[in-house]
């Protein structure tokens, strides 16, 4: 778990060190998209594969739906709280 932490605290220490051009930021863009879309694909066949998980998918779906609804909520009020305590501090 440390190595996940470790790499992206690396990567915004490079990232923020390290001018790009335009058409490099493209290509960093594309092959983020692409690893993205790797993990999501693996991920997908991590789950197909696991049949407790399928037979549970509908009690799955339903509390997958519920964090998401809730992060997304609760995220967007944050955004909203921190915006207006910005804005009332320039």
């Amino acid at each position: 778990m440390w190595f996940i932490y470790i790499s992206l605290c690396l990567g915004i220490i490079i990232g923020a060190k390290i001018k790009l051009s335009e058409k490099s930021k493209k290509i960093l863009d594309i092959l983020t998209n692409i690893g993205i879309f790797t993990l999501l694909f693996v991920m997908g066949i991590s789950i197909g594969i696991n049949k407790e998980i399928i037979s549970d998918i509908e009690k799955v779906g339903i509390v997958a739906l519920i964090y998401t609804l809730l992060t997304v909520i609760f995220s967007v009020l944050i955004v909203y709280l921190f915006s207006f305590l910005l804005r009332g501090r320039k």
